[in-house]
């Protein structure tokens, strides 16, 4: 691993100071770092550049051996995992980069409309641009992701893959990744920007607290180079919803309230699983997807999920039954060793139901012609537990937490730009949308808002 331009000697004071080196925080220090009128410092918990190994597509490294994630306190029988290092999440996750539909900004605060997030989506995801944004190809698809989409083109709309926006129906994933490597945000943003003389890096390095001055915030103390207090005039956390709520909950906890827990949303899933008649080559995880009008992302996975954490083949896939606008609650506290506690909040029936209705139709899908050649006969079961999708977000809402620029309500000084501020659920995954929340909000601020 490159780890040259990110070791060094600590800074103990910026102007600005960025925490986290993933999504969000690598987009945001490269726009906060443009003009070179401020010093930025970006901090990242874990080690450098995650390798071609690290990045291929064909693999999850999720394990809790992987040097690239943070295990985090998940109720028995579940993980929840978030990638750590240069890049975060984007360097570990599925590489499914899909905008939020139009209408999911309905309720966002003045400046989010569709007009206002247009233009920062289309420098993330435009075809020539710095993520290597593209629709999944034929080439992606195995037999079960081209049975699935046999069968819901006869039943849906289907979306033209040169348009950005999903829609209602049928959706082939666009995918950030050149060469089948996933093209993390710190790839596209942060190496490029690593010259720059007010911006530095720095890896392996825990932020413990904020530093209060009253209500303002002043600096942050971290324990990763044996405990330094580094000075600034402004902290912006982007290390993720349960990062972020981990160094909130141990410093701030008057912010959070006198209860100590953050409530963020969290994707849940019902998985459908089935043996299939013969192996294939392993292909990226998620090349295709149907949304439903009642907001339910139905996810053809392309093979065992255990193959692409440890390279075992077990036999069987599944299709995912998601519910999207339909979040449950996931409840946030702090945890030994800098980690968080995750506990999911039991679903209520109006929840519930549109998932298990939804794993019925997919059961028949499965049992379809269109399946013969995939799915072995009689092994198609539903799970009982509804699981998570790692995809907290939501704990510190815009317009209501924090201010349109992810400002935190009552504290100078302190800012949050990640999935924390989203301030409503969207029928997509929200990673590209993190990232263009990021880009917008960098946007803003350089230009003096």
């Amino acid at each position: 691993m490159d780890e040259t331009s990110v070791a060094g000697e600590l800074p103990r004071r910026a102007d600005v100071v960025i925490v986290g080196a993933g999504s969000a925080g690598s987009v945001l220090a490269d726009t906060l770092s443009r003009d070179g009128t401020r010093s930025v410092l970006l901090l990242e918990q874990g080690s450098g550049w995650p390798d071609a190994a690290v990045r291929d597509l064909r693999t999850l490294p999720i394990s809790a051996s992987s040097g690239f994630v943070t295990v985090h306190d998940a109720p028995p029988g579940q993980t929840v995992v978030r990638g750590r290092g240069l890049g975060g999440s984007s360097a570990i996750n599925g590489g499914y980069f899909l905008r939020w539909h139009r209408d999911d900004f309905a309720g966002w605060p003045s400046g989010w409309g569709v007009d206002d997030v247009e233009a920062a989506y289309r420098e993330l995801d435009d075809a020539d641009g710095p993520m290597s944004v593209h629709p999944f190809g034929e080439d992606d698809l195995g037999p079960a992701a081209r049975a699935f989409e046999r069968f819901w083109s006869t039943r849906v709309p289907v979306r033209d893959v040169t348009d950005r926006w999903p829609i209602i129906g049928l959706n082939r994933v666009l995918g950030n990744n050149a060469h089948r490597l996933r093209t993390t945000s710190a790839e596209a943003f942060l190496r490029p920007a690593l010259a720059r003389p007010n911006l530095v890096v720095r890896t392996g390095i825990r932020v413990h607290e904020i530093l209060m001055a009253g209500r303002r915030a002043t600096g942050l103390r971290e324990t990763g180079s044996g405990g330094t207090d580094i000075a600034c005039d402004e902290v912006i956390l982007c290390a993720g919803t349960l990062g972020t709520a981990g160094i909130l909950l141990r410093s701030i906890p008057e912010v959070i309230g006198p209860s100590g827990v953050l409530v963020a949303g969290e994707h849940r899933e019902v998985l459908v699983g089935y043996r299939r008649r013969s192996p294939d080559d392993l292909r990226p995880l998620l090349p295709t997807v149907v949304h439903t009008d009642d907001g339910i992302e139905i996810r053809c996975y392309s093979d065992d999920f255990e193959r692409y954490v440890t390279g075992s083949a077990g036999g069987s896939q599944a299709v995912g039954v998601c519910g999207m606008l339909q979040a449950g609650p996931a409840r946030l506290t702090s945890a030994s060793g800098g980690s968080v506690r995750v506990r999911f909040d039991d679903l209520n029936e109006s929840v519930a139901a549109p998932l298990w209705a939804t794993a019925s139709d997919v059961v028949d899908m499965l049992a379809s012609a269109e399946f013969d050649d995939v799915v072995v006969p009689d092994s198609i079961s539903v799970d009982p537990v509804i699981r998570s999708s790692q995809h907290a977000f939501g704990s510190l809402p815009m317009g209501v937490r924090t201010d349109w620029l992810g400002g935190v309500v009552g504290v100078r000084g302190l800012r949050v730009v990640d999935g924390s501020i989203l301030p409503s659920p969207g029928r997509s995954g929200p990673h590209a949308t993190i990232m263009m929340t990021a880009r917008r909000i960098g946007a803003a601020l350089a230009a003096g808002y």
